[in-house]
């Protein structure tokens, strides 16, 4: 499963609530989390989601609720495409030689899905460390009232059956980023991208993300794989699996 099946199918939200969304959208245009927000039912859905927060608290959490309505609405509204990368495709992804390849996501949204406990991240300094599942991206087209190129991504951390929950960690790349340059940047000062920090954790296999920057770093390095493998992608029951490299 993914957080979408997880969150929004699982404990019976309304999901007609998304065409709603689509026709406004539709209209008024819905490519970043403040403009889903902005519209008639974006407002009223952030409302019955966060009906008791206040203050500082009730900013951060609308940002978060906001940021998962918003890229659950992108992910549904474009087909619910999933990527499901295998360790050894992980493993090539990581091993990826500089190149000038032109950014290019597969679809103008999705979900890509890590393998099992594989990376590691904190939401925040002081917060435990979670499993990330994988993540959600936007990338708007043109067509769909994109002022240059924008990629939104959302981690999923700590994804788990009979969990009422998941953290969520928004992050965007604002249009003027030139997105394919993140692929190659060195984003630790100390250590190399990607290396476990937990105790023990490399006896495991495990990797960490440390980051935001090392999160769009692993984003668009997974989208340049798959735009580089894509013969070799198998679809089956709806999931397109990326096996090697």
């Amino acid at each position: 499963m993914t957080p979408f099946e997880l969150i929004f199918e699982n404990v019976g939200f309304d999901t007609d609530r998304f065409t709603q969304l689509r026709t406004e959208a539709d209209t008024h245009g819905a490519t970043t989390i403040g403009e889903l927000l902005a519209l008639p039912t974006g407002g009223a859905l952030i409302r019955e989601l966060t009906p008791d927060a206040e203050g500082v608290e009730r900013t951060e959490l609308v940002w978060q609720v906001g940021a998962l309505l918003f890229h659950a609405f992108r992910y549904w509204l474009h087909g619910r495409v999933v990527y499901r990368f295998s360790e050894e495709a992980v493993h090539a992804l990581l091993a990826q030689q500089r190149d000038e390849w032109k950014f290019r996501a597969p679809a103008a949204a999705g979900y890509i899905q890590l393998p099992r406990n594989l990376f590691w991240g904190r939401p925040a300094d002081d917060a435990a460390a979670e499993p990330v599942d994988g993540f959600f991206w936007s990338a708007p087209r043109a067509e769909e009232g994109a002022r240059g190129e924008r990629l939104d991504v959302l981690l999923s951390l700590g994804v788990r059956v009979g969990r009422p929950g998941l953290t969520v960690v928004p992050i965007a790349l604002e249009p003027g980023s030139d997105v394919a340059q993140w692929a190659d940047v060195q984003t630790r000062a100390d250590g190399s991208d990607f290396d476990n920090v937990l105790p023990g954790g490399e006896l495991q296999g495990y990797r960490a993300l440390t980051t935001h920057a090392e999160a769009l770093k692993l984003a668009v390095r997974a989208f340049r794989h798959i735009d580089r493998h894509a013969a070799a992608i198998v679809e089956r029951d709806g999931i397109r699996f990326v096996a090697d490299g």
